[in-house]
């Protein structure tokens, strides 16, 4: 039985293998987890379409192909013997690279002698995708051959590849006089530090990505942002006082969370234009809400899965449906649709503990939420007509919006509504 890698989306077309949890000649069972993805929307496990042993890994970690590939082999019985990926011979063809003898295709795995070399040394699988690199960027074969891969049995994956063209880039553009002890870090005569005392680590793919889009929303929003305190004493006390029975009833612990998206919600519903998109000059003001919720991950990343339809939950509803998405993105169970269509975002640095924040955008939505820490503070308060000092639950909001379409005027408004839902809130409107 092949073994493929699945399309997780409409606009999905290729995946990077970052892990396999089973080995060549162990048994896998129907359904179980067998290997990891990581996409340019979401990192998810894949299962095993059936059942059987592990007969051959054509794949390694951290090398991408295209949707539809072939990546491994189930057979119903245990192999004699674990064969390796891709070890069987096949013809050739160019790449357009300085060979006249590269993989036809990228499940094989092929050894090419130079007459440049006394002993026959070898270079192992090179995909489709590392070969059009290598021929975009001008990587002869020969260059290839000093890259030491890190991909399965050593083979040389696109982020060996691309890491190689960076060093090489950045020694072209360098000053002679700065040190090349190590090619991804140079340190100027004099500065005290060696290359040996800084650690390089190349991003992940889930970093990238976050970096990516973070750097498109900046360059595309005009971001503005505003600040409001609330008062969560009426929430406060209600959590405190059902905390328990929630549990014991849904089986879920009650946050402030889905009293605050609750409260996002219906400022949607009275401001429609802060739940929209922009193309060119072009607004599309959205009829449904898909809000999305920010979850970290361990042990460093950012994902945002949305709540499809979630103007049409109750706040239990909510509740649910956020714990849902936070253990599906922790457990890497998210594909690309719940990731896919938001149209809001709320994101919670409150749980660290910070108490304001300026969130960045989450494209192409035009403002997101951002939900500090809830702390007791002194807050002046009127009680029969006298000002008073007295300690409260106080919770900053800020909402980060776009200029290009939200004023100051819509954004304090939205603002200062989801401040009186949350103020006003009764047990009764449950």
């Amino acid at each position: 039985m092949d073994v493929v890698m699945p399309k997780m989306g409409e606009s999905v077309m290729e995946g990077t293998i970052i892990k396999w949890y089973k080995k060549v000649g162990d048994r896998v069972k129907k359904d179980e987890p067998l290997f990891e993805i990581s996409t340019d929307k979401v990192d998810t496990e894949i299962p095993s379409p059936g059942e059987g042993y592990l007969a051959e890994v054509m794949v390694g970690e951290q090398e991408t192909v295209e949707v539809g590939t072939v990546v491994a082999r189930l057979e119903p019985d245990k192999p004699a013997s674990a064969r390796s990926a891709g070890t069987k011979p096949a013809e050739t063809e160019s790449a357009g690279i300085e060979t006249s003898s590269l993989p036809a295709s990228m499940h094989d795995n092929f050894a090419f002698p130079s007459p440049a070399f006394e002993k026959k040394e070898e270079i192992g699988f090179l995909s489709p995708l590392v070969l059009n690199i290598a021929k975009t960027e001008k990587v002869s074969f020969e260059e290839l051959r000093t890259i030491k891969g890190t991909g399965l049995q050593n083979r040389i994956t696109q982020k060996d590849l691309l890491l190689h063209i960076d060093r090489k880039k950045q020694q072209n553009i360098k000053p002679q006089h700065v040190s090349t002890s190590s090619p991804s870090y140079y340190c100027p005569k004099g500065s005290g530090v060696s290359s040996n005392d800084v650690e390089v680590i190349p991003m992940d793919n889930v970093r990238q990505k976050i970096m990516q889009h973070m750097i498109h929303s900046r360059d595309t929003s005009v971001h503005v942002t505003a600040l409001i305190e609330v008062n969560m004493l009426k929430i406060h006390t209600f959590i405190q006082n059902h905390k328990n029975d929630f549990l014991e009833k849904e089986g879920i612990k009650l946050t402030y969370m889905p009293f605050i998206a609750d409260a996002a919600i219906k400022a949607l519903k009275e401001y429609p234009l802060v739940n929209s998109t922009i193309d060119g000059t072009t607004i599309y003001k959205k009829k449904y809400i898909n809000l999305g919720i920010a979850v970290a991950m361990e042990p460093n990343g950012l994902i945002v899965p949305n709540i499809k339809k979630a103007g049409e939950k109750n706040l239990i509803g909510l509740a649910k449906a956020i714990n849902d998405l936070a253990a599906n993105a922790r457990t890497k169970k998210l594909t690309p649709d719940d990731i896919a269509q938001g149209t809001f975002t709320i994101t919670n640095y409150g749980v660290f503990g910070s108490i304001f924040g300026t969130p960045i955008i989450n494209q192409p939505e035009v403002a997101i939420l951002g939900v500090g820490a809830v702390i007791k503070k002194p807050v002046a308060v009127e009680i029969d007509g006298n000002d008073l000092i007295t300690v409260r639950p106080i919770m900053a909001l800020t909402l980060a919006h776009d200029h290009r379409i939200i004023d100051g005027m819509l954004g304090g408004k939205f603002l200062k509504f989801v401040k009186d839902v949350l103020e006003s809130f009764e047990p009764d409107s449950l």
